[in-house]
């Protein structure tokens, strides 16, 4: 981007001086809007809204800790480990209705998701006991698997569709934490 689409804008705050604000032409309209609204004191606005930013970011920072999980077979498990938040959990059937899943929802340093999905038992399990006594069932049959993905978008036919759309309305939750009432 080259200086010729910037327009400079500069503001005072007493305390600290002249600070300069490059405002891209594509984003002048919104500043205009801004400064219409605040009046005199665009400053004020600003610092609000450095505050609200600082604010949600630093939430979204506390709580990270190194998370050791384990993958694959129940016999054959193996640790990964990675620094994340744990923001949420998820039981229930897999789409095609086999399987009853649990699910450990993670934000990660970098900012992925990462979904520890455990096929626990199949779905017959619960609902017969029966079953139980049938040789494929005394097998050991829970599996675990990390997904882990950018974007929900990026991580969204690996999951069961229920779950998916608990991860979309944590993902809602995890990204505004506070919400700013200006009332």
């Amino acid at each position: 981007m080259g200086l010729d689409n910037i327009r400079i804008y500069t503001y005072n705050i007493r305390i600290m001086g002249n600070k300069t604000i490059y405002v891209s032409e594509k984003d002048e309209v919104l500043f205009n809007r801004a400064k219409d609204i605040a009046g005199e004191a665009l400053s004020s606005v600003i610092a609000r809204a450095l505050r609200e930013y600082v604010t949600r970011n630093e939430e979204k920072g506390k709580g990270m800790k190194e998370i050791t999980v384990k993958v694959g077979q129940h016999d054959s498990a193996r640790e990964q480990r990675f620094v994340g938040q744990e923001i949420g959990k998820w039981s229930g059937f897999s789409d095609d209705k086999v399987w009853w899943m649990s699910a450990k929802i993670y934000k990660t340093q970098k900012g992925n998701w990462a979904i520890l999905l455990t096929h626990v038992s199949k779905a017959t399990l619960l609902i017969s006991p029966t079953d139980w006594k049938a040789k494929e069932y005394l097998d050991h049959t829970s599996k675990t698997e990390l997904i882990v993905g950018e974007s929900l978008k990026a991580i969204e036919k690996k999951l069961p569709q229920k779950l998916f759309s608990t991860l979309e309305d944590l993902s809602k939750k995890y990204e505004n934490p506070v919400e700013y009432l200006d009332i």
